[in-house]
């Protein structure tokens, strides 16, 4: 069988998993899918005459059949067993795709050329050799590339060759990288060290450092990433960890899930709880704007094949900027320094580190107001306004209109009010016009462990006398 057929290897169809076997599991499914609609409305017509002959009681408690009675239209089928017609044909494919590719990056090993393991079952089109042998010949001809002139930037080589780079396939650029000499990696490293910026701040959308951080940490296996990180170590592959507070940090993995195994949606009185960095008006902008929008960190955070995540943040021209890290958390002695997994998830940590790593290190994300960090999660102008400007009916009209809100405390706010802390982002959850005078419900971002209020209501005179700052974004979320 040739190595460029679809399932191109030794024949064997064997390593791992037994691909032929799986190649009848896909096409059964395919075969049997179109029976669901069949079972669908046979299912629906029986709930139908038992629910006429049950005096009023349900015909059924399972909440996934429920809905079936009163479906009389074939046409317009909704949740189980119709909807499994599109998920098994889904299923099919992509065991077809995962199968293919599992051939050919066998069959590749055959011919010396490397895949990470973690990348054998990817759901991707399978890898092209001549893809790959044409990005390692395209390397050597243009990595030492500059521009002719004196002052040109010394990292073109870099960018020409991640542009080609950015054209392969997960595992296309793995086994690119994974067939590169140590020479060749060592004058990667030295272009990857001149001419080229990181994100400068979080002002810009990354020079070629960030660009080739964020490719390999996405899309190489891990075994792959731990050759490249030793290599090129002018990436800064983890953002700093130190702070003015914290100097003995160190990275450890976090093996714990992205968000709720049950798919429940983000519960920020639970999963906000942040650490010993001061990013409080990071934080607090998170939880308004998930509360906001629930299915914001999701449509928000991906998981990448190899484990990493990336993250959309925007710059300050509201354009998307992907940033990607792994699940490596700053730690010392005494546990996790900074964003904690209250709840048994990851998301507002991956968050976390995904801004330090924009921002160029933990240090440089302490001290800020709400609607910088609107701008940064959103892409929205947001908007920052003295409260004696805004009342608690105004915030009522924008959290009904699903903008997030977040106020800023004072300097003197806990010497005010014990409950509250001096100079601090408060997340804003609602206001209750109805009660007498009308109040605001405000989270701290210390999380529900904090050594402060974790939610506090205030009055309008309260919210006025407390804080000075009130931001919010001009859009839904």
């Amino acid at each position: 069988m040739s190595l460029d057929a679809p399932g191109g290897g030794t024949g064997s169809g064997f390593h791992g998993f037994d691909t032929p076997q799986i190649r009848t599991m896909a096409s059964n499914m395919k075969t049997i899918s179109p029976q669901s609609r069949t079972m669908h409305g046979e299912l629906a017509r029986l709930l139908m005459e038992v629910q006429g002959l049950m005096d009023g009681k349900p015909a059924v408690v399972s909440p996934s059949l429920q809905p079936l009675v009163g479906q009389v239209l074939p046409a317009f089928y909704h949740g189980l067993p119709g909807s499994l017609h599109q998920e098994l044909d889904d299923t099919s494919a992509s065991l077809g795709r995962r199968c293919d590719q599992l051939d050919t990056v066998q069959g590749l090993g055959l011919v010396g050329i490397s895949v990470d393991p973690a990348l054998d079952f990817s759901d991707e089109a399978p890898p092209d050799r001549t893809k790959i042998d044409n990005a390692l010949e395209y390397f050597d001809d243009h990595i030492d590339d500059s521009g002719g002139f004196l002052w040109a930037n010394s990292a073109q080589g870099a960018g020409e060759v991640y542009d080609d780079f950015a054209k392969l396939t997960p595992t296309e650029l793995d086994a690119v990288m994974s067939q590169m000499s140590d020479d060749q990696l060592r004058k990667l490293n030295s272009q990857l060290g001149e001419g080229s910026s990181w994100w400068g701040g979080g002002d810009a959308d990354g020079g070629v450092q960030q660009k080739w951080e964020n490719m390999l940490l996405s899309e190489c296996g891990p075994e792959t990433l731990t050759r490249l990180q030793a290599q090129l170590t002018n990436l800064p592959w983890e953002p700093d960890p130190k702070t003015d507070s914290v100097k003995d940090a160190r990275y450890e993995p976090v093996d714990l899930p992205l968000f709720a195994p049950d798919g429940s949606a983000p519960d920020v009185t639970a999963d906000i709880s942040m650490g010993r960095v001061g990013d409080c008006w990071f934080m607090a902008s998170l939880a308004a704007v998930t509360e906001q929008d629930p299915d914001f960190p999701r449509e928000h955070i991906r998981q990448n094949p190899n484990g990493t995540y990336t993250v959309t943040l925007y710059d300050k021209s509201g354009k998307p900027v992907e940033v990607t890290v792994d699940n490596k958390m700053p730690r010392n002695d005494d546990g996790l320094v900074y964003a904690e997994p209250s709840s048994n998830v990851l998301w507002p940590l991956i968050y976390e580190k995904a801004l330090a790593q924009y921002k160029g290190g933990y240090g440089n994300i302490e001290g800020g107001f709400g609607d910088q960090s609107m701008d940064i999660l959103t892409g929205q102008d947001a908007e920052r306004h003295n409260p004696k400007d805004v009342s608690l009916a105004d915030i009522d009209d924008r959290l009904s209109k699903g903008e997030a809100v977040t106020i800023g405390s004072n300097s003197k706010a806990d010497k005010n009010d014990t409950r509250m802390v001096s100079d601090h982002e408060y997340t804003v959850r609602s206001v209750n016009m109805n009660s007498h005078p009308p109040t605001v419900e405000v989270m701290n971002p210390w999380g529900a462990d904090g050594s402060k209020d974790h939610l506090v209501t205030l009055t309008e005179d309260q919210y006025r006398k407390l804080c000075d700052e009130v931001s919010f974004t001009p859009e839904v979320v």
